[in-house]
């Protein structure tokens, strides 16, 4: 995206009474996403890794575009959490990239012009 504000809302989260008020139970996955999300519903798991875990980790292709300032978000959903203010029931992790399409291949349709 070109800006921050231009990123989607989180995903509908579904949510039980806690002794604290509401607890996150889950997310609505996007099956096939819709743009401009890349992915949805990575590392789907309902139990805590005991031990030394792994990394979770994915490649992800990025749109074939020109995007001078894209802003490329990062979401993760906490199940059983409460609510965060801001943030809601996700952690949000940003970074600002440059993408330069491969002229070799086509551009990738429905994103917005370059700017």
């Amino acid at each position: 995206m070109n800006s921050p504000n231009e990123l989607p809302s989180d995903p509908e989260v579904a949510t039980r009474e806690g002794e604290r008020g509401p607890q996150s139970v889950s997310a609505k996955i996007q099956d096939p996403p819709p743009l401009p999300v890349l992915a949805d519903g990575l590392f789907v798991h309902s139990t805590r890794p005991t031990g030394a875990a792994a990394p979770f980790e994915a490649d992800v292709l990025l749109p074939n575009i020109n995007c001078k300032k894209c802003t490329l978000q990062i979401v993760q959903f906490m199940a059983e959490h409460a609510f965060n203010n801001p943030g809601g029931y996700t952690y949000h992790h940003c970074a600002n990239l440059q993408i330069t399409a491969d002229p070799s291949k086509p551009l990738d349709k429905g994103w917005p012009a370059e700017r």
